[in-house]
Formats: C-alpha cells, sequence, structure tokens
C-alpha cells in the first residue's frame, strides 16, 4: 500500500500533468482564434483559474472532500493550469518593446479580474451549497 505522502504527491503530480496540458491546448486554441497581439490567452487562463480556484475551495471546504483531493485538484490541477510566471513574463516582454498600455492591461486586468473571479466562485460556490458561510 502506497504511503499517505507519495499517494498525496502521484495525485497532485496528475493533477499537475492533466491541467498543465489544458492550459497548453487551451492557451493555443485561444491564440489561434483571436490572435498574439496581446496575452489574452495567460489573462483568460488565470481569471478561469480564479474562479475554479474559488469555486472549488468552497465546495471542498463546505463538503469536507479529503486533503489529498483537495490538494490533488487545487495545487496540483488548477496550479498548473494557471499562469502566473508566464504573466509576469508576458508583461515584462510588454514592458520591454514599449507597450506600456498592453502591459498596463494585462497586469492590472489580470488583477482586478482575477480578483473579481475567484469572489464569483465562492459566491457560486456558496449560492450552490445554499448559502452557508464558510
Amino acid at each position: 500500500m502506497l504511503s499517505v505522502m507519495l499517494r498525496a504527491t502521484l495525485l497532485v503530480g496528475l493533477g499537475g500533468f492533466l491541467g498543465a496540458n489544458l492550459r497548453y491546448w487551451l492557451g493555443g486554441w485561444i491564440a489561434q482564434k483571436i490572435g498574439l497581439l496581446f496575452p489574452i490567452e495567460t489573462m483568460l487562463i488565470n481569471i478561469s483559474g480564479s474562479f475554479l480556484l474559488g469555486l472549488f475551495m468552497t465546495l471542498a471546504l463546505h463538503y469536507t472532500w479529503s486533503p489529498e483531493w483537495r490538494q490533488a485538484i487545487a495545487v496540483g490541477f488548477i496550479g498548473s493550469f494557471t499562469t502566473y510566471s508566464t504573466y509576469e513574463y508576458e508583461s515584462l516582454r510588454l514592458l520591454q518593446e514599449g507597450l506600456w498600455l498592453k502591459a498596463g492591461i494585462n497586469l492590472f486586468g489580470s488583477l482586478l479580474l482575477g480578483l473579481i473571479a475567484v469572489i464569483l466562485g465562492v459566491a457560486l460556490g456558496r449560492w450552490l451549497i445554499g448559502g452557508a458561510e464558510l
């Protein structure tokens, strides 16, 4: 039988594999549909990941899902799906290219919309569980 730590590590790794690949596929699809004039795919993935994390953690804590599955989904899947380091790098590249407005939209748009998304995710999670407070 696997130790608890090894099992949790494998579950986080599996979640990370799935989340990273979803990010890769979705980012490519968005870039193909919208174009690469602005790193919108990173921004959209960060915002949707914020929403998913808010929703998931609200439900997971309310229903007391197992800690190893919470970690597999929150740390592994959603953590590898969101793209904070890419967001920072792309923002730096925009600044280096003198594209100050695009850099500002990327930096502050992701921050503000990501916060709004996590608030909406928590609100939806609370609504789904009947308005329960955490």
